[in-house]
């Protein structure tokens, strides 16, 4: 664009802001008309800006070569159905879903299998599998017949003779009315009904098409200031304004048509969680094409002669048709964030309300809906959940900033709160809240991410996330360089560098082109950045329960990892489940997000429940969901990590739920797992573990193959959930566990080796992954099942194997000691054997394993449940929680014990003068959120070296309130911007103060940690 017409432009857009008007709105806020500017001097100087702009204008261009007519024609109404599914009834009635004609095997292609070209099959779903193309009628043809004076479908309208299937003209053929669609779906042979029209209404007409055509048009205003893309832009944005004010999704959801509405039915073009995203969008995309359209006598002609032409009302001037944007989208969509149709997962609604109210800009109208966000109130009376700002960023969001959901979901709390502060620092107009300044946890969420990854490659696929087998990263450049630039943290700017791994380019944000000096800030953190190397750090978080025990390096690292999450929504029910990554792939992979949520059978009876995790099942039923767990003990001395939780709330009338794990290296390359579960009260104990394959090999036992069935009987048929028996079906999942093998009565040590299968292409060149378990534990039962992970996510495999090891009686206590070994091509370790132990303890809390390497090397590990003195056989005496000895032909190489004060091997002891610190919390203070203090009596010893060290406060609290000790003060610790505030006393009055994590009268330990080598 020439120079002249570009100053033109800017300096006209920029009066806007000062000139008065109509009506309130006076200039778009989001990208004002300097930071348009900005941009179009950015793109003179910068290449990169240059390439921006080029791909935004290549982006638009198609929209510039459909006419006004045609994309306003786009839009359709109301009664236009819209589905996220096809198949009726998969989500809350249990129906399967599938193809018309190929069925089930859809699936495999994933849960929305459906294809669509709205140039070449307008008005028509493909299925990938079987290639058939539905509905089997003219859809548009009838379309056009059923439209209204204004221009909206009205289904009674059409003309009905045109409903025939057209591969079966002939009237008096029997197929001649069959797989046709007037919107309102199709039914099949069997009489199942497809919303076949209703899901290409969503996915290609206002996800595929209008949507994205809202987003390239308005970017490339931002990026070029031409007023062509703006106008295109507004053609959509009024049309949609005509029809917003009658969307409204109950009506469809009581037909039987689903979306993402979570079971409340409510919505407007789309189900009520997704709509937030809807009309942020609409709210944002006006935002930035306003300035672009306030002289635009082309968009005037064309808006008011539709709305002769279509009886829709005055859009005589610009006004008016601003006016309408805003009083029949904006505004709706507001008060739609108040009476519950737009609402979505904590944050989504908020930032869809912050960016409708910001984009309307009637200053007091505005800022009302602004203090709505921070209200006890909020999000209405609609809803018993409150979830005003001010408890998100206290109380929702964990210490540690993670969300108060499991994975994906809780990292939607996250990013959106983010986004949040983001989007209010774009209307400085607003000053009585700010969320950076005034609510500190926000911070944390900046630093969550990197935190629960393993490896720094994976974060654990707890609860209703990932697929089966899946490695997903989270933390991104931007992110990081985004918290830098609220907070100005060092330790930001060392991860966002660390991050690009020196290219300052990923640095630059999606507005940084905006900016006068879009450079600086990537300049800024170069500058601040530590460039120390990056080591990985055993870890473990509060309320969200995930901890991690992995190497110090990444490099053909290994990791274990633990879940005893808290009141955490979307989460199974898998208390104190494990995982193990090595070999660069999941070893013991969790099932992930089920085939559909919802009350989808599957859901709740295997994918979700208990026996389809690796931990121990009790009383043949699922656990609590997320009842929390503490942990006990936390202790990182390489080559031994140990990690002890426990979780009384995981099954009721149980006296003891407990598991420790150990992570020990043996080389650089390879590492073990001790993992021991305790379990004490109900009737049967049922220890699951599954690994990466199909198939499973054993040793030392004979298991005899079931003859059909599934593990609930031979006579029991797979996924049974009804009859007599119907609860016991859905609580234990039994029936979901099939090709069955039995072995009665086992006490003898036994491996199962599963020979790791790669379906997500991770696996190195010359690698086989295996994992193998040793098993230890007498068990009345041990029994190898198939189990199914989702079979509509791609990559997900036909099924995994299963090992059960079930233990029978009343009152029953258990003590299962396994040693899990993740190995490539060969083992490294030849055999594992119990050592004979001497202690006056409960039987059942006390083992002592011995290890032997491939290399010749021993390894003697020694866990108790409480510290105890115990005698091992080869002249072992310890006294503790946790120890362990290497020994290298024949002579000790090295000792590590925690929570111990003895541990010898024949004449060489290993000695401490205290097994823990332990105390009493004599005060808190929260004054400085930036260090947090704890006192102590007594305080903890300044020159003990115990800064970095784990200290567990003992309360009734349900979640875990252990934190790492970031600094030794005279009077006590300090958690350092790790909050100790759980939340408000009272939710309705935020006045009334605080309730703390920790509390005065709180026990306190420090377990000490002391090695020996020789």
């Amino acid at each position: 664009m020439p120079e002249k017409i570009m100053l033109v432009l800017t300096m006209s857009a920029i009066a806007l802001c000062v000139s008065s008007g109509a009506y309130a709105k006076k200039c778009s806020r989001f990208v004002t008309a300097q930071m348009r500017a900005n941009a179009l001097a950015n793109v003179e100087k910068f290449d990169w800006a240059a390439n921006e702009q080029k791909n935004a204008i290549a982006a638009a261009e198609r929209w510039l070569n459909v006419s006004d007519e045609e994309l306003w024609a786009l839009v359709t109404s109301q009664e236009l159905p819209r589905a996220s599914i096809t198949n009726e009834g998969v989500l809350y009635k249990a129906n399967q879903p599938g193809c018309p004609n190929c069925g089930p095997e859809a699936l495999k292609h994933g849960s929305r299998w459906w294809k669509h070209d709205t140039a070449n099959a307008p008005w028509k779903l493909k299925c990938p599998n079987c290639g058939e193309l539905y509905p089997k009628n003219d859809f548009y043809a009838f379309y056009k017949t059923a439209l209204d004076e204004h221009g909206m479908f009205r289904r009674n309208l059409g003309d009905r003779s045109l409903l025939f299937n057209a591969e079966h003209p002939d009237p008096d053929d029997p197929l001649h009315k069959l797989y046709v669609d007037d919107g309102y779906g199709m039914v099949d042979e069997k009489g199942n009904v497809h919303h076949i029209i209703a899901s290409y209404c969503q996915w290609a007409q206002w996800r595929g098409t209008i949507y994205p055509a809202l987003a390239v048009l308005a970017r490339a205003y931002t990026l070029t200031g031409e007023p062509k893309y703006a106008h295109k832009c507004a053609v959509l944005l009024d049309r949609i304004a005509d029809v917003y004010p009658e969307m409204n999704f109950r009506p469809l959801h009581d037909l039987g048509f689903q979306h993402s509405q979570g079971g409340t039915g409510q919505g407007r073009i789309e189900g009520c969680i997704w709509e937030t995203f809807v009309a942020q969008r609409f709210a944002h995309c006006y935002d930035l094409i306003y300035d672009g359209i306030q002289n635009d006598e082309s968009l005037l002609n064309f808006c008011s002669q539709q709305a002769k032409n279509y009886q829709l009302g005055d859009k005589t001037t610009i006004a008016a048709i601003c006016r309408h944007i805003e009083d029949n989208l904006l505004m709706e969509a507001l008060k739609s964030c108040r009476d519950g149709r737009i609402r979505g997962n904590v944050g989504m609604t908020h930032t869809s309300l912050a960016t409708s109210a910001i984009a309307l800009d009637r200053a007091d109208v505005t800022e009302e809906w602004l203090d709505w966000l921070f209200d006890p109130r909020f999000p209405g009376e609609y809803s018993n959940h409150k979830s005003p700002v001010s408890w998100v960023l206290i109380e929702g969001l964990d210490r540690d900033g993670m969300g108060g959901e499991c994975g994906g979901y809780g990292f939607i709390w996250t990013g959106r709160m983010q986004e949040l502060a983001q989007i209010l620092s774009s209307y400085p107009d607003y000053t009585k809240h700010d969320v950076v300044a005034d609510y500190p946890k926000l911070k944390q969420t900046f630093f969550i991410e990197p935190r629960l990854n393993c490896l720094d490659a994976v974060v654990p696929n707890i609860g209703d996330s990932g697929a089966t087998g899946t490695w997903g990263r989270r933390g991104r450049a931007s992110t990081f360089a985004q918290g830098y630039k609220l907070y100005r943290d060092p330790r930001l700017a060392t991860i966002a560098w660390r991050e690009v791994k020196g290219n300052i380019g990923r640095l630059r944000l999606t507005d940084d082109i905006f900016e006068a000096d879009p450079e600086a800030l990537g300049k800024e953190i170069a500058a601040v950045a530590k460039g120390e190397e990056y080591g990985l750090n055993s870890d473990h978080t509060g309320r969200y329960g995930q901890a991690v025990l992995q190497t110090d390096s990444p490099i053909d690292g290994r990791a274990v990892w633990i879940h005893y999450g808290y009141a955490k929504g979307h989460s199974h029910a898998d208390c104190l489940n494990i995982g193990l990554f090595a070999e660069n792939i999941a070893m013991m992979p969790e099932l992930g997000y089920p085939e559909y949520t919802g009350s989808w059978p599957k859901r709740g009876a295997w994918t979700s429940n208990t026996i389809s995790h690796n931990t121990l099942q009790v009383n043949n039923s699922r656990s609590a969901y997320s009842p929390g767990g503490k942990i006990t003990l936390f202790a990182v001395q390489p080559p031994l990590r140990t990690i002890e939780v426990s979780s009384l709330t995981a099954y009721a009338n149980i006296q003891t739920y407990r598991r420790t794990v150990a992570l020990v290296d043996v080389t650089d390359t390879n590492s073990y797992v001790l993992d021991v579960f305790r379990a004490r009260g109900g009737n049967s104990h049922r220890l699951s573990y599954h690994g990466a394959s199909e198939t499973a090999t054993v040793a030392g036992i004979a298991p005899v193959k079931q003859a059909g069935g599934t593990f609930a009987g031979p006579d029991i048929p797979f996924a049974k959930l009804d009859g007599d028996d119907a609860a016991f079906y859905k609580a234990s999942g039994f029936t979901y566990l099939y090709d069955v093998e039995r072995s009665q009565a086992v006490d003898t040590y036994y491996t199962v080796d599963w020979n790791c299968e790669d379906l997500r292409g991770r696996i190195k060149p010359g690698k086989q992954p295996h994992l193998r378990i040793h098993a230890l534990t007498p068990c009345d039962e041990v029994a190898l099942c198939s189990g199914e992970p989702p079979q509509n996510k791609s990559g997900n495999p036909r099924r995994l194997r299963y090992l059960i090891q079930s233990r029978r009686g009343e009152d029953l206590a258990s003590q299962f000691v396994t040693v899990l070994e993740p190995y490539d091509t060969n083992p490294f370790i030849n055999q594992v054997h119990k050592l004979p132990v001497e202690h006056n303890a409960d039987p059942d809390s006390v083992t002592a394993v011995a290890v032997d390497l491939a290399d010749g090397t021993t390894d003697i590990l020694i866990n108790c449940e409480q510290p105890t003195r115990v005698k091992v056989e080869g002249e072992i005496e310890f006294d503790g929680q946790i120890g362990m000895i290497r020994i290298v032909n024949g002579e000790m190489k090295l000792m590590r014990m925690s929570n111990a004060t003895l541990l010898s091997y024949r004449d060489i002891k290993l000695v401490a003068a205290r097994a823990a610190y332990e105390g009493t919390v004599k005060n808190i203070d929260t004054s400085d959120p930036q260090n947090n203090l704890v006192f102590l009596d007594p305080p903890l010893p300044r020159d003990a070296h115990l800064a970095g060290q784990t200290i567990h406060f003992d309360n009734d609290l349900p979640l875990d309130t252990s934190y790492q000790i970031k600094a030794v003060t005279a009077e006590g610790i300090s958690t350092g911007d790790i909050t100790i505030i759980r939340g408000f006393k009272d939710k309705a009055d935020f006045e009334a103060g605080y309730e703390y994590l920790v509390n005065v009268g709180d026990r306190y330990t420090v377990p000490s940690t002391v090695g020996l080598e020789r």
